[in-house]
């Protein structure tokens, strides 16, 4: 069976991943993050234990600290998940035997100037 995929109909299919993309990733970044301070806490010595429990006190009681290591935390989640996420693309794109040729370069940009990794963005 013959599927006729056209420049539309990949656009299409583009926007529409990008779409589901960025609504499950941030589902996976709440998974990520539970997962994590899981095995954290699952380490934890006396001592550890009582460090996080005050510094999550001090969350409580000041939102403004609290707003700040929210922000740090997806700040190292985001920064982490993107090295898991390009390795894992490289290898099922090789699994598919995908050549840079069949990519879309335009929804690959540099994370900034002075970075040499990849990130794939909306080209919107």
């Amino acid at each position: 069976m013959d599927i006729d995929i056209t420049n539309e109909s990949a656009k299409r299919a583009q926007k529409e991943a990008e779409w589901a993309y960025n609504k499950a990733i941030e589902k996976f970044y709440y998974s990520m993050l539970e997962v994590v301070f899981l095995r954290i806490k699952s380490h934890l010595s006396v001592k550890g234990l009582k460090k996080v429990v005050e510094i999550d006190k001090e969350r409580a009681d000041n939102e403004k600290l609290g707003v700040e290591f929210s922000q740090k935390t997806w700040s190292i989640l985001s920064e982490a998940w993107i090295g898991s996420e390009g390795l894992a693309m490289t290898k099922i794109a090789d699994l598919y035997g995908l050549d840079i040729s069949d990519l879309d370069i335009s929804k690959i940009s540099k994370l900034d100037g002075n970075d040499s990794s990849l990130k794939c963005t909306s080209s919107n």
